[in-house]
């Protein structure tokens, strides 16, 4: 219906003219791009070839082709009548003739066309050509229309021929056993109002389908091309996945039968492999065991299950109106426009003067321009077309960067008598707060309600109400906009949001909780006096990441049992695990880690995010990484004691902090602002704003969760740093962690780096400098736009070279030592990578394992034994386990990561040989996978001991801990045995007392390889004495020196194992 636009190009006289004919819109477009014409008319048949205003063309600008040409669109408003007609052009030269442009007199006349007047018409639309029992139609009448018009009619649906065992009954049509496989039933429609009648065939099919009849539908009915194809791939829990063409094609567009858990569609492009052709990433859609019948449309991320909603959703439509600029709106069309078709802007219902259209009808775009000046952010703003299309609300974008609000009283402020609320909400014409008593309260039944007072030029409503009544008080926004609905009618929109910037929520974090975080309830005692661990240089950091609950929710990590997994669990004192069998007796959870040495404990998430459920306290799996994010600004509150009394969580975590901090351990947070577990919330608010979205609208998912954070958005990059200097100033937090970082602007990281900076100019700031999907951000916070800047990065090149990547492949410590690409890099990476990736090591953030992925231990087992099962990545001899191969290769790896320059982080647990049992995506794994084994720290206490030596080697030598690449330079040489890069050995000579070091001269060498009495003298140094101590040898470590050795006796080195030896 949509392709009936007929173009025909006429070249003449070397100059080109083109006539464009549409019956359903009774429409002709002439255009003429004619050298040495001022003007120019249309005439022809049918105009008895006059010269008239009305058919003169003008001079315009051809959107599909950027040409200046004379245009004019002509309109007969009741048709043309069938046939064939002549026309010609009527030229205006520069010196004012007349030239007739018609060839009437040539043999061959190529002025001309055919024109074939549009009917209305009454069709049946059905869910499938053919019907089988477990199959049955479902059929539609809808009537096709001048200008596009696609409507669904009210039409009575018979059986033409009544056949025994078919039945057609609330428009599905449906057989029993008895129908014959080839049998024709023909259907009719017909509409009384217009006196139109249709008819279908549907065949009856064979019982050998199974699975679910999926359809895919794409406006452009391109599915299949020379290079490329779509198809559909189904997987499940248990299945390995299997293709299914989409071979069958239908009223709507084409499918098949899928007989799967869930299912992608994509599109193949020869020699290319399988590339995504969605707005977000491919996305995966699931099937319920009753699904018979689903429609899937492209760029449409959502299923539909009836014929009805499909064919609404697939008619043409303004797609999406997008005001980015103060005077630019863009409207996108589902479908390529008719000629003759009109687009208009509208504010409140009344149409706006003045403003200029283009329409680019081959990229189906409408630019609107010169828009008034005085349009406020909450108006109803509509793009209304003539015909064809439906109108489109225009959604107010990036055009609300222009409403910035700098204040920092966003959210909720204390006075003695008064709580004041503000909060950012351009577009809302409304905003009310609501209180409530408790956190089970319906939301549309608050205690009470206050209109708030809206500053248009900031786009804020605020409000100030008594802090008596309302202290304590659960709270919600009820926000009001200006909305169309299906049928193009102005209604109000009303939504519910729990404030962005809400510090205390309440159970589940559905509702705000009016707290003052200065309250006594919310303030442990010494809060205000006490002062933090001392931290001289960055370098000096040493991280342990942990998870609130794996870290003591073991029942033998001697912690109270009220308290395991709990933020006081965490830093519960003089706890310990027994042997009952041997009386051996282990320090566990906080005295742990002051045992161990570390400077920083890393946490995992503890704002509130979404996938835990806080009122269930005693199921192993109700437990989550967190990376979920769901109120930003508040803590979660299934790690407190009782998530049920909102000060409790807030107390809690303060008393955490605090007493990590009177036991010398800093604290850094794990930030997850790439990326919300939905982006209702937010949208509630502002919708559109807060995340990054394509041209059509759709949100685009750089981060792999479905949406991604607009970092660069000034808006937002202020409730993010607002957020930052909110757990900083009111926590006391000494570092953050960023998920996904190179999904924040890099503006906006400096930003945050700046602004920490001014509280804590020891403060830790580090993060992933990758991202989990294509994203439109241009300037992300890649590896390596970082150098100088003053934060770190995950450096994955180390980590890959020392112990391969997550396949798991291997590395220079598990099997590949004598790989010379991953040689290089080892040696680079104990430099700090300051010749790659970084400008100072301690942008260097130098790590085996995190939480994501396989542990160091499962990494190293599973590597070297890809057929290793569930269960038994523990089966080998325990005794003399220092000699054991695979430990040893553990060993190998702290001890590079522990004497590289940088910053060592270790997850928790690797100094315990920790295992996940192969489960390397253990997010929502039970505590059975994720809890600490604290009974491993006795068995395995020699691997203990070695981490903790190596942590006070490092901490006790400066050499291991340069601040400047100079000092790198001047001072440190990395280099092979024997100069060979497949060796397997290197050897690390630090001289000049590196860094003020205490001994004059260090020499480290790494044996990668499986060769005991490794013999390295020939590449040795020379010290100044003619002699060596050893302070490392054979997983034994003693900074007073083990042996003093001459430079002819130096020991061989034992296979996967480091030594140490220095001159004083």
């Amino acid at each position: 219906m949509f392709d009936s636009v007929k173009r025909k190009l006429v070249c003449y006289d070397d100059n080109e003219y083109y006539i464009e004919i549409s019956p359903l819109t009774n429409t002709i477009r002439a255009t003429l791009c004619c050298k040495g014409a001022i003007e120019a008319y249309l005439v022809g048949d049918f105009n008895n070839w006059e010269k008239s205003e009305n058919f003169k063309l003008n001079w315009g600008l051809d959107t599909n082709d950027g040409r200046v040409k004379m245009i004019k669109d002509i309109t007969f408003p009741c048709g043309l009548k069938k046939g064939e007609y002549k026309y010609g052009y009527i030229i205006i030269t520069l010196d004012g003739k007349e030239i007739y442009v018609d060839n009437l007199n040539e043999e061959k006349n190529d002025f001309y066309f055919l024109w074939e007047p549009f009917e209305e018409s009454l069709e049946i639309k059905s869910s499938r050509d053919f019907v089988s029992t477990r199959y049955p139609v479902e059929l539609i009448a809808v009537k096709n229309s001048f200008y596009g018009n696609i409507t669904i009619e009210e039409a009575v649906l018979s059986l033409e021929n009544s056949l025994k065992g078919v039945t057609l009954e609330n428009g599905f049509l449906k057989i029993d056993e008895e129908v014959a496989p080839g049998t024709k039933i023909i259907v009719k429609a017909y509409d009384s109002l217009n006196d139109m009648t249709a008819y279908k065939e549907i065949e009856v099919r064979e019982e050998g389908e199974k699975g679910t009849f999926v359809q895919f539908l794409k406006n452009d009915g391109l599915y299949y091309g020379e290079n490329f194809s779509w198809n559909i791939w189904g997987f499940g829990e248990n299945s390995s996945g299997k293709e299914f063409n989409l071979n069958i094609k239908t009223d709507l567009g084409v499918g098949t039968f899928v007989d799967e858990e869930k299912f992608i569609v994509r599109k193949r492009t020869w020699g290319c492999n399988w590339v995504n052709d969605w707005n977000e990433q491919t996305y995966t859609f699931y099937l319920g065991k009753e699904d018979r019948n689903l429609f899937c449309i492209y760029e449409n991320n959502k299923i539909l299950t009836s014929l009805k909603t499909a064919i609404e959703e697939t008619t043409p439509k303004i797609q999406v109106a997008l005001m980015d600029h103060k005077n630019t709106i863009k409207a996108y069309l589902s479908h390529k426009p008719l000629i003759g078709v009109k687009y208009g802007l509208y504010i409140n219902g009344i149409k706006a003067k003045g403003v200029s259209t283009l329409v680019r009808e081959n990229e189906k775009e409408v630019l609107i321009t010169n828009l008034p000046s005085d349009i406020d952010p909450s108006d109803l703003l509509e793009v209304r077309a003539s015909s064809m299309f439906s109108s489109c609300k225009v959604i107010v974008r990036d055009y609300l960067n222009d409403y910035y609000y700098g204040g920092n009283d966003l959210g909720v402020r204390f006075s003695e008598e008064n709580i004041s609320l503000r909060l950012w909400a351009p577009t809302a014409k409304k905003v009310e707060l609501l209180i409530y008593e408790d956190y089970k309260s319906l939301r549309e039944n608050p205690l009470r309600k206050y209109d708030m007072n809206r500053e248009k030029e900031n786009g804020t409503h605020l409000i100030k109400v008594p802090r008596k009544e309302n202290e304590g008080k659960y709270y919600l926004y009820r926000l009001y906009f200006n909305d169309l609905s299906k049928e193009g009618k102005h209604v109000n929109k009303i939504t519910y949001a729990v404030d962005p910037y809400a510090v205390s929520v309440g159970v589940n974090g559905e509702k705000g909780v009016l707290v003052d975080l200065f309250s006594k309830e919310c303030v442990p005692e010494g809060w205000n006096k006490y002062n933090k661990p001392k931290l001289i240089n960055k370098e000096d950091s040493i991280i342990y990441e942990m998870h609130i609950r794996d870290f003591t929710i073991n029942e033998n990590s001697g912690v109270s049992e009220s308290l395991r997994g709990k933020f006081l669990g965490a830093v519960e004192e003089g706890t310990f695990y027994i042997n009952k069998e041997n009386g051996n007796k282990v320090k566990t959870g906080l005295d742990h880690l002051k045992e161990l040495g570390v400077t920083h404990v890393h946490l995992l998430p503890v704002f509130d995010f979404a996938s835990v459920n806080e009122e269930i306290t005693k199921d192993e799996n109700n437990r989550n990484w967190g990376y979920d994010p769901k109120n930003f600004n508040a803590i979660e509150g299934s790690y407190s004691t009782d998530p049920y009394t909102p000060s409790r969580r807030i107390i809690e975590f303060r008393e955490m902090i605090k007493r990590f901090h009177d036991n010398g351990i800093r604290v850094v947070l794990d930030m997850v602002y790439n990326h919300m577990y939905e982006t209702s919330n937010m949208d509630n608010i502002v919708p559109l704003y807060y995340f990054r979205s394509d041209k059509l609208g759709k949100y685009t998912n750089g981060s792999g969760c479905g949406n991604e954070m607009a970092s660069e958005k000034p808006m937002v990059r202020k409730f993010i740093l607002d957020s930052i200097l909110h757990w900083i100033k009111n926590y006391h937090i000494d570092g953050l962690r960023f998920d996904l970082m190179e999904l924040i602007d890099l503006d906006t990281m400096k930003e945050i780096v700046k602004r920490s900076e001014e509280i804590d100019e020891k403060i830790l700031i580090y993060g992933e400098p990758w991202k989990g999907g294509d994203s439109p951000l241009s300037n992300g916070t890649y590896k390596g736009s970082q150098k100088g800047l003053g934060f770190s990065i995950f450096n994955d090149d180390f980590r890959n070279a020392l112990r391969g990547n997550n396949d798991p492949s291997n590395g220079f410590i598990n099997g590949e030592q004598h790989n010379k690409n991953k040689a290089w890099q080892v040696i680079e990476g104990i430099k700090g990578s300051i010749n790659s990736i970084t400008y100072k090591p301690m942008e260097s953030i130098n790590y085996l394992e995190a939480h994501d992925n396989y542990t160091l231990w499962d990494q190293i087992v599973k590597s070297q034994n890809h057929s290793v099962e569930k269960g038994h990545y523990r089966d080998f001899n325990e005794e003399n386990i220092l000699d054991n191969f695979y430990v040893k290769e553990d060993l190998l790896g702290a001890s590079i990561l522990f004497t590289s320059q940088g910053i060592p982080f270790i997850q928790s647990g690797a100094e315990i040989l920790r295992s996940k049992d192969g489960d390397h995506n253990s997010y929502k794994s039970p505590d059975s996978i994720n809890a600490l084994n604290w009974a491993e720290k006795e068995k395995y206490i020699d691997v203990f001991n070695y981490y903790k030596d190596l942590i006070s080697l490092r901490k006790n030598h400066s050499a291991f801990r340069m601040k400047n690449p100079e000092d790198i330079i001047e001072n440190l040489e990395v280099y092979f045995y024997d100069n060979n890069d497949t060796s397997g050995v290197i050897i690390a000579y630090y001289k000049n007392n590196a860094n003020e070091d205490l001994w004059k001269d260090i020499v480290v060498i790494y044996n990668g390889t499986t060769i005991d009495d490794y013999n390295v003298i020939s590449s040795m140094p020379k010290s100044s004495n003619g002699f060596w101590n050893i302070a490392v040898k054979n997983g034994v470590v003693n900074q007073f020196g083990i042996e003093r050795v001459s430079e002819d006796e130096i020991p061989k080195i034992k296979s996967h194992s480091m030594m140490i030896l220095y001159d004083e």
